[in-house]
């Protein structure tokens, strides 16, 4: 063997060595990173669930708001409705009071003015036009 041939083949195995241990490394490289992936999805998972969690706790607290603002709400209208009535009422009673007044001032009034004891007359509508 030549000097030439050793060489060659020592520099063959030192490039196979490297190989072997480029490979070796590239494998340890590529479980890290997929156990770097499940450990993310792990935690992608986790938080998902959180958020989840987070998300229909806020749902029932927003439904409880709006239910309570719902009963306040009606509660309000139904107040203002009792007022609404009980102003009509009155304003019902002071027209008809109104009313009661205007017929006493009415009758005061043909009381005070004498009445014609015309027995053809019975209404100014009745009278033939000029």
């Amino acid at each position: 063997m030549t000097p030439e041939f050793i060489a060659i083949i020592a520099l063959g195995l030192t490039l196979i060595g490297l190989l072997l241990t480029f490979r070796r490394d590239a494998r340890a490289d590529t479980q890290a990173l997929r156990a770097d992936t499940q450990a993310l999805r792990a935690d992608n998972r986790a938080l998902r669930a959180e958020v989840r969690a987070e998300i229909q706790n806020f749902r029932g607290q927003v439904q409880a708001e709006n239910h309570a603002l719902r009963a306040e709400v009606h509660a309000d209208i139904q107040n203002l409705r009792d007022e609404v009535h009980a102003g009509n009422e009155r304003l019902r009673q002071d027209v008809q009071a109104l009313a009661e007044r205007t017929a006493r001032l009415e009758g005061a009034i043909q009381s005070l003015t004498p009445t014609r004891d015309d027995p053809d007359r019975h209404t100014d509508a009745a009278r033939p036009a000029p």
